[in-house]
């Protein structure tokens, strides 16, 4: 019987006379009567070679695992890989960048593997608002950095803003809150430039604020009448404010921060400290000129007519209602021996009293101070009459909006 070395060498020969090894003799190695080489089997499949390699050069009584290599090429005898692709999460050959799934037009590596950057069309999430490519600019919905063009932001966004200051924007300065620019008549104050803004509701003027969005004192007869007992001076203000307030021609009392105060003797306060004396325009509710100034108004040149106007914007026609309780002369002052002319300064009704009128009609001082014959024209306290009333800012003169306030 062959042992295992017999048994080894046997099957080595064998192999070696079928050509799968090449064996030739080593006499320097008693042990190793054979040397065996690699053998190769090569096969050609359509135009690609594959070359399969078994075994070693080895020496016999040595173990060595078969390795196999696989070339695929063509005929000439060339290599070739497979061709690198985006989205293969490697950055190869012309690409920005490639995060393998994770590419996507909205991410910052698009499904093209180049950056997603501003103005490439494709809008970054979390990064831009908005991406119109080549359209971006700074005066289009979409700007230069890639950001939605809004009222606020600095930027004019053309047809659709008339101004845009960022921050600084407010309805007090020259760019409001919606980037319109602020003007005369927007109803918005412009400050250190107008004074008042009324809308536009009185494009004449006539409600406290003018055409031209400044001051003005509107002075108006009631429409109502009252007996000599009106509650005092202070009760005529009040009747005055009510009037002013409830007028569909005087829409300001509240939204333009004023009041009124009646045009009536005090004898505890004289008229010119009851009501400031003003440099403004005094006006009717039509927006009428009645005087320049304080001055003019107590300078006895009103021209006829120009207290003929109620709060509603109303001429009044009647005679009987041009009659208007006063006790106070041309010049501003409070008539003499005003108790006897003043139903006891507004606080009586009976028909022993009496009080001294004004007329609405009439020109000069007549219209504070009427004359009848040699004296003043007066009626009975039970009679009624109109007030004049006299609007003021309180913005600019809050202390006479306070009731009963009398300056110093």
């Amino acid at each position: 019987m062959l042992g295992r070395a017999g048994s080894r060498s046997l099957a080595l020969a064998f192999a070696c006379s079928l050509g799968l090894l090449s064996c030739v003799d080593d006499p320097g190695e008693e042990t190793t009567p054979f040397t065996a080489t690699a053998a190769s089997v090569t096969s050609v499949t359509g135009g690609s070679t594959t070359t399969t390699t078994t075994g070693s050069a080895a020496s016999i009584g040595t173990t060595e695992t078969p390795t196999t290599s696989a070339v695929t090429g063509s005929d000439s005898g060339s290599t070739t890989q497979v061709a690198p692709t985006c989205g293969d999460g490697i950055v190869q050959d012309d690409e920005e960048c490639d995060e393998g799934p994770e590419n996507d037009d909205a991410a910052a590596c698009t499904t093209s593997c180049v950056r997603n950057v501003c103005g490439d069309g494709l809008v970054h999430d979390g990064t831009e608002e908005c991406d119109d490519a080549d359209a971006n600019g700074d005066t289009a919905p979409c700007t230069s950095g890639c950001r939605l063009n809004v009222c606020g932001d600095g930027l004019i966004l053309e047809g659709v803003e008339a101004c845009d200051d960022g921050y600084a924007n407010d309805d007090g300065s020259a760019c409001t809150s919606t980037c319109s620019v602020n003007i005369c008549g927007d109803g918005l104050v412009h400050e250190g430039v107008e004074e008042c803004d009324d809308g536009g509701q009185f494009v004449d003027g006539g409600d406290g604020c003018s055409a031209t969005c400044t001051r003005e004192q509107v002075v108006f007869a009631t429409l109502d009448a009252f007996t000599g007992d009106l509650g005092g001076a202070l009760g005529a203000d009040e009747r005055c404010l009510e009037a002013g307030t409830d007028s569909i021609a005087l829409p300001w009392p509240e939204l333009n921060n004023t009041t009124f105060r009646a045009w009536i003797a005090d004898p505890d306060c004289p008229l010119a400290k009851r009501l400031p004396q003003e440099a403004r325009p005094y006006v009717r509710v039509d927006g009428e000129l009645i005087a320049e100034n304080w001055s003019a108004l107590v300078g006895g040149g009103l021209a006829p007519g120009k207290m003929q106007m109620n709060e509603y914007g109303l001429v009044i026609e009647e005679i009987w209602g041009f009659r208007v309780w006063s006790a106070i002369a041309g010049d501003g002052v409070m008539l003499d021996d005003a108790a006897a002319k003043t139903c006891n300064f507004w606080t009586l009704a009976g028909d022993s009293f009496f009080g001294a009128l004004g007329m609405a009609n009439a020109g000069g001082s007549a219209w504070t101070r009427a004359l009848a014959g040699e004296g003043d024209l007066v009626q009975g306290c039970h009679e009624e009459a109109r007030l004049y009333c006299v609007q003021i800012s309180c913005d600019e003169h809050p202390e006479f909006c306070e009731p009963g306030y009398c300056a110093p």
